[in-house]
């Protein structure tokens, strides 16, 4: 059975703050899929405009096991059309890209067994690819005699797959609350390259005792990869761990990130000067509290921030756009992060400081599990919402109009840079950015060796909203910097061109 409730903004009780006004919530919707559980782990932009989401949905958890979710919708959130994958017992979707080719590929785990406990499920690695309509061309799994799944999936610039996640983890599903009861095993951060088809290039395992949670293709073809780590064998005090390394995988560098608590990074995005990071930390004996962590280039930490109130926090995604940070999570958990908690987005500037935030409670609990800014500067998000036993997947849109100086009491900035669309892109893509007053303007296309390829504008323009038409013309596929700098703003973009 398929429904789908709508959500009128006025009726859902939304908290803000006094730092500054919260974007509006221009549309928030319920997304029944089932009877049972229905939940949202990723959501990405689509060429079209719209959005893509991946998690996982039981039909009947009386019956039946959880299948992989592959929800698309338009850009206002209605459903286009709905997919669910199953392999054997228990499959989820926990990371989702478009490709070149306007299909989609989704990372997760599917796991084999059968309960009770005298027969354990293990949990392999799964990728799936599939085309624009969600039908499946392909599948693949990974690993070995333990417990493995892929957490964090992109398209690189070869058109192949870098994912990460752990190899044989003491569990046979993510964690999301590290704490003092954790008993860390022999686990592994994991890396895993393939090419277009989904067969493996290489892999990589990481320190001993620790989890991979997010890989990022970086601006010089290499990857950086956030989690955590248990650096000491007599305890399980966790750390924030975070590995750069080349484009083989090798290491480059690990940094641990952490002191007495209990940390560990979900997410990790790489800016024009560094790496930011969002994740959790728990002093002993204390709730959670959301964390916000940036590092320059080489890993060292610049500042940590921590985020929330009395009760547990965290924060599973960040995205990096306009020289400001967008974190999504849940807040006023109960001793666990997860439970009878609320939906959570805020936004902070380059330092760490809270400009903004937004609470939403509707059920008992309500967790939002990954956000993005959207292309036209707004904010789309998704999670689950439960009232029990059983939940739905959850998505909203937030948007901020600017103005006025006088009629706008936050500006996102002076001047905005916004994300190049499409992209993945062809041959062509639209480079969009907003002066607040007229100035001096250099726009340039770089290669991710830092040369320019071209010149788009120098000079004086004028106040306002521009776009502009970039062809590639003769470059080949990879990774491009566009670069925009106006009156000591600083931006950059990363964008994919695949031929």
């Amino acid at each position: 059975m398929k429904k789908l409730m709508i959500i009128l903004t006025m009726l859902i009780p939304v908290c803000g703050n006094s730092f500054a006004q919260a974007p509006d919530t221009l549309w928030s919707k319920i997304h029944a899929i089932t009877i049972d559980i229905d939940e949202g782990k990723c959501v990405r932009q689509t060429n079209d405009g719209g959005y893509i989401i991946t998690g996982s949905c039981v039909p009947d958890g009386l019956i039946s096991h959880a299948d992989v979710l592959l929800l698309k919708t338009d850009a206002s959130g209605n459903i286009v059309w709905t997919k669910t994958y199953g392999k054997d017992f228990f499959e989820e979707g926990l990371s989702v890209a478009q490709t070149s080719d306007q299909g989609f590929i989704i990372a997760g785990r599917c796991v084999t067994g059968s309960y009770p406990i005298i027969d354990p499920p293990v949990s392999d690695a799964w990728l799936l690819k599939t085309d624009a309509n969600g039908d499946t061309l392909w599948t693949k799994t990974y690993g070995g005699n333990g417990n493995d799944y892929c957490t964090s999936i992109q398209q690189t610039s070869d058109l192949g797959y870098i994912m990460t996640g752990t190899t044989n983890a003491e569990y046979c599903y993510p964690k999301y609350e590290i704490n003092e009861d954790y008993e860390p095993g022999a686990s592994h951060a994991w890396l895993i390259k393939t090419d277009a088809k989904g067969d493996t290039l290489w892999t990589k395992a990481y320190h001993e005792r620790s989890h991979g949670n997010c890989v990022d293709q970086t601006f010089d073809g290499g990857y950086i990869i956030v989690g955590w780590i248990f650096p000491d064998e007599p305890d399980n005090q966790s750390d924030v761990l975070l590995i750069k390394t080349d484009s083989s995988g090798d290491t480059l560098w690990i940094k641990t990130i952490g002191g007495d608590d209990y940390d560990a990074g979900f997410c990790v995005r790489q800016t024009a000067d560094g790496y930011v990071i969002a994740g959790q930390t728990k002093p002993e004996g204390k709730p959670y509290n959301a964390l916000l962590i940036k590092t320059d280039l080489s890993g060292e930490v610049l500042w940590s921030k921590t985020f929330g109130g009395q009760l547990s926090d965290v924060a599973f995604s960040v995205d990096v756009s306009d020289e400001r940070y967008f974190i999504t999570g849940s807040t006023n958990g109960t001793w666990w992060v997860t439970a009878m908690s609320d939906m959570w987005a805020f936004e902070t500037d380059v330092n760490g400081n809270l400009i903004w935030e937004r609470i939403y409670d509707i059920r008992f609990t309500d967790i939002s599990f990954s956000g993005i800014q959207s292309s036209d500067g707004g904010y789309v998000i998704t999670g689950m919402t439960s009232g029990g036993f059983g939940g739905d997947l959850w998505q909203a849109k937030l948007v901020q109009e600017p103005t006025s100086v006088e009629d706008n009491p936050l500006r996102i900035t002076d001047y905005l840079l916004n994300q190049n669309y499409p992209n993945p892109f062809n041959a062509a893509t639209k480079i969009s950015f907003y002066l607040y007053e007229a100035t001096s303007v250099s726009l340039k296309i770089y290669d991710v060796l830092g040369r320019v390829v071209e010149t788009l504008i120098e000079g004086p323009m004028s106040a306002g909203y521009h776009d502009i038409e970039w062809n590639s013309l003769n470059l080949p596929s990879g990774i491009y910097i566009c670069r925009l700098e106006s009156n000591g703003y600083t931006k950059t973009i990363k964008m994919l061109l695949e031929k």
